[in-house]
């Protein structure tokens, strides 16, 4: 049987400058997880855990920034929208893809 996983790439060698790529931890975080503190908690909080840190500052300034003028509502928007990426972004790391700083739902590098 094949396996329709397809298979990670190998890891960079060591001293090659892997640029801006965020390679998996070891465990992954669980995309489950992910999502939840994403939408619990401001929109930020599952971007910190798998490295992509000016995503999730992003994200809590647009939190705040429309969450303020709307009385939540798009607070609330953009906490969903974050869960779902964040936890499609979780699953590419358990598969063991490494992420891009900017990349998005399915997208990997």
């Amino acid at each position: 049987m094949t396996s329709s996983t397809p298979t990670p790439p190998p890891p960079p060698p060591p001293g090659t400058g892997s640029g801006d790529l965020i390679y998996p931890p070891q465990p992954a975080k669980d995309p489950v997880i992910i999502l939840v503190l994403n939408l619990l908690l401001f929109g930020c909080v599952g971007y910190f855990m798998m490295g992509q840190k000016m995503k999730g500052i992003v994200a809590v300034i647009a939190w705040i920034v429309l969450a303020i003028p709307t009385c939540g509502v798009l607070g609330g928007v953009v906490s969903i929208l974050t869960a779902v990426d964040g936890y499609f972004q979780a699953q590419q790391h358990q598969m063991g893809y490494p992420l891009g700083p900017w990349t998005f739902f399915k997208d990997h590098r």
